[in-house]
């Protein structure tokens, strides 16, 4: 009897977040397509590229949006039980809120590993191949740098000399502004081979790299040995930072290795570790919503309106986005551990939502407490 119940409350919570997927789905995809062609209307990018955005930027959309959908399910599937009355028929056979509440717990911390293990790497190559239509056709910019297993790439212009160059660098710090053992491979116009150099460090500064202990290797002529020169380029810091990839275009199996191939470089990691993080809680973050939505309609009766309860959730929603934001920034900033950064929010969510399921107690005892 418990089995079928259970099946029974599990199968109402699928449903009410297929319909609030579904009812998001389309407004997020409707919105990003506005939006893409806003921000391709000066640019005559054919129609079907910007299908093509909207589509490939769709699961990210709905990964940004799926706590939300969690809780909106939640909320949905609670009212459609109560007011069909079978909340009062199931707690009439001794079941009580909580143990109706542990089947969608179980929904949602399921649909969480199945979003990170499944769905966030085909993610992971949407948003690669987005990243390239966004630039070829809106940002209409080569990117400026590219990291391997050996090094840091950079391509770049020299405009005192007049020619273009490719550098290459073992280790970096500083977000690619300082890197060290690097090689300069420079090319004229035309693509023809005009000489190298190879040096120990080099910081960006301004428009030119100054580099120490330098050998400059002409095309023609003899090598020779520099401890400071300056060399022009056109790379600015953000274009390094900006043409890395980004955390989004990694799926969660190569996020850790590729997390410590970064650091190993020298380059700052925390951005993917924020991303690794978020995508390890998702689980907990939606299961913790379940529990809440839970705690608000607890006291709700068939006959009960339910405008509070909707504006109720509205603003929680609101509150919990902020406090996801505020976190966000603290781990970003490293301020707070990146991991804690992502797992004090479920905790919060869990420990409001059990407060909240013990105010009925609290107000009980303060009563007797009064009385006496």
């Amino acid at each position: 009897m418990l089995d079928k119940i259970n099946l029974y409350i599990f199968k109402r919570f699928f449903y009410s977040f297929i319909i609030s997927l579904i009812v998001f789905a389309t407004i997020l995809f409707i919105g990003d397509f506005v939006e893409q062609l806003r921000k391709s209307a000066s640019k005559d990018v054919p129609l079907n590229i910007i299908f093509q955005l909207a589509a490939l930027n769709f699961l990210s959309l709905i990964y940004f949006a799926l706590p939300l959908i969690a809780f909106s399910g939640s909320i949905l599937a609670y009212l459609g039980l109560i007011r069909g009355s079978e909340k009062i028929i199931i707690n009439s056979v001794g079941i009580s809120n909580i143990k109706i509440t542990l089947p969608s717990i179980f929904l949602y911390f399921f649909l969480g590993i199945f979003f990170i293990a499944i769905i966030n790497p085909l993610n992971a190559l949407f948003n690669d191949r987005y990243s390239e239509l966004e630039y070829r056709y809106i940002d209409r910019v080569d990117k400026f740098a590219s990291i391997t297993k050996n090094g840091l790439w950079l391509k770049q212009e020299n405009s005192d000399k007049k020619i273009s160059s490719v550098l290459f660098a073992k280790k970096i710090k500083e977000q690619g502004t300082h890197i060290i053992d690097f090689m300069i491979l420079e090319y004229d116009q035309n693509g023809v081979f005009q000489g190298r150099l190879d040096g120990e460090t080099a910081e960006l500064q301004n428009g030119y790299w100054k580099m120490k202990h330098t050998q400059i290797t002409p095309k023609f002529g003899s090598a020779y040995f520099k401890n400071e020169i300056t060399y022009k380029t056109n790379i600015k810091p953000k274009d390094i930072t900006d043409s890395l990839s980004s955390p989004t275009n990694i799926s969660i199996w190569r996020l850790v290795p590729f997390i410590g191939f970064l650091e190993s470089l020298g380059y700052s990691a925390i951005d993917f570790k924020m991303h690794l993080y978020d995508l390890v809680f998702l689980p907990f973050f939606m299961s913790s919503l379940a529990l809440l939505a839970s705690s608000i309609v607890r006291n709700l009766k068939q006959n009960d309106k339910f405008t509070k309860t909707i504006i109720y959730s509205l603003l929680i929603i609101f509150i919990i986005y902020f406090l996801s934001n505020l976190l966000e920034a603290l781990g970003s900033t490293s301020q707070l551990d990146p991991m804690a950064s992502k797992a004090i929010l479920p905790v919060i969510i869990t420990a409001i939502s059990v407060i909240i399921y013990q105010l009925d107690n609290i107000r009980k005892i303060y009563i007797n407490d009064r009385s006496t």
